[in-house]
């Protein structure tokens, strides 16, 4: 490729060993994959015939473009959100505790 004559740009490789380009996102091949690459800039190559291309360290990948993320069509099943574990400060439990009468402040340090 003569990669004097394509636009270039810097890109970060994701946790996936993926990257994206112009809204599409590209995976590199299993055979190419590094330790330590992850989190690392690579060079990406767009050549004037359409081409691309993407060179780590001096060296060309094997890249294929990922397929099409898919939103689910229905949200995952979750447990119910429990409501009733503070009730917004009025607890059962704390029900009475400020309405009997404290003990005298001579009692309560002691004598």
């Amino acid at each position: 490729m003569a990669a004097i004559l394509c636009h270039v740009e810097p890109r970060v490789i994701g946790n996936d060993y993926a990257f994206s380009v112009a809204g599409q996102r590209y995976q590199i091949a299993g055979e190419d994959v590094q330790a330590g690459m992850r989190h690392q800039r690579l060079r990406v190559e767009l050549g004037l015939n359409g081409e691309l291309h993407a060179r780590y360290q001096q060296r060309y990948l094997n890249i294929a473009p990922c397929g099409a993320r898919v939103a689910p069509s229905e949200p995952a099943l979750r447990k119910p959100v429990r409501k009733d574990h503070n009730a917004g400060g009025e607890s059962s439990w704390m029900q009475g505790f400020f309405d009997r009468p404290s003990p005298p402040l001579w009692k309560a340090i002691g004598e």
